[in-house]
């Protein structure tokens, strides 16, 4: 039996050789959705690739607080995560904050975003969550759809954590607004790359359901003209992998078709 499972390509926007990886990706029949980062100095510049190709993947909003946002500044990940659980940050700027990058998406591709998801997964946060929800109400009903990074069954510990830090509240924050959501989440991984992408990637597809979701970083090999890429060996690593003739055979011997969050149930 065929399950459709969305394969979505985060960081779209991060800069050329990261983009350009995602759009080999699209352009290959791979993926099914990219997330952008509208918040990047090549933003405007990859935006016009995207429009063309529309109606070929899913594209949404990568929520960013802590890489090109000028409020990061100082702000690490764990940063974050102290300050959205203490409630240091304060519910009416967060809010801008959303709205902010939801104008840069509607602006640069002429559209609403299909989902919205986070860097780092930060749309799950204290705080956050709350604002995005709301800021996707108000404009969009129950149009736009939102990226849960639960996971149904073990993934391991960097998984569990991640969703640990807000999967469930985002979920209990999105059903009344009747927000859809994808029913499994895989991906999770250290970067590292020792272990063959592949067979993760055969682990995780053998065990999504349909209206899963699969999580990649693929990206082209190359310098950087905005900052630092610390995985940018394994985003080489993904690229090259669903790119081959083996990903290809693997995507049909598991009998997934690739998904779009249309397929995704209300949270």
């Amino acid at each position: 039996m065929n399950r459709r499972i969305q394969i979505c390509a985060d960081d779209y926007g991060f800069d050329a050789a990261v983009s350009q990886g995602i759009l080999d990706c699209i352009d290959a029949g791979r993926v099914s959705a990219t997330s952008c980062m509208t918040l990047s100095p090549t933003w405007p510049e990859w935006a016009p690739a995207l429009r063309e190709r529309a109606g070929a993947a899913d594209f949404g909003l990568h929520l960013d607080v802590n890489e090109f946002a000028n409020y990061a500044v100082g702000r690490s990940l764990n940063g974050w995560l102290t300050a959205t659980y203490l409630r240091r940050v304060d519910a009416t700027q967060a809010r801008n904050w959303v709205a902010r990058q939801l104008d840069g998406f509607e602006a640069a591709l002429q559209c609403a975003p299909d989902y919205l998801d986070g860097h780092q997964h930060v749309h799950q946060l204290p705080v956050l969550r709350s604002a995005v929800c709301a800021e996707l109400t108000q404009r969009y009903g129950s149009a736009c759809a939102l990226r849960s990074t639960r996971s149904r069954v073990w993934r391991g510990g960097k998984a569990a954590i991640i969703a640990g830090l807000g999967a469930a509240a985002l979920r209990r924050t999105a059903r009344p607004a009747g927000l859809r959501m994808n029913l499994d989440f895989a991906g999770v991984y250290d970067f590292a790359p020792a272990a063959r992408f592949s067979e993760r990637v055969a682990s995780w597809l053998r065990s999504l359901p349909d209206g899963g979701l699969l999580m990649t970083h693929p990206g082209r090999a190359g310098g950087t003209e905005t900052r630092p890429d610390a995985i940018r060996q394994a985003r080489t690593q993904e690229l090259a992998f669903w790119l081959s003739a083996e990903a290809g055979e693997l995507l049909a011997r598991e009998g997934v078709q690739l998904g779009r969050c249309e397929d995704w149930p209300v949270a």
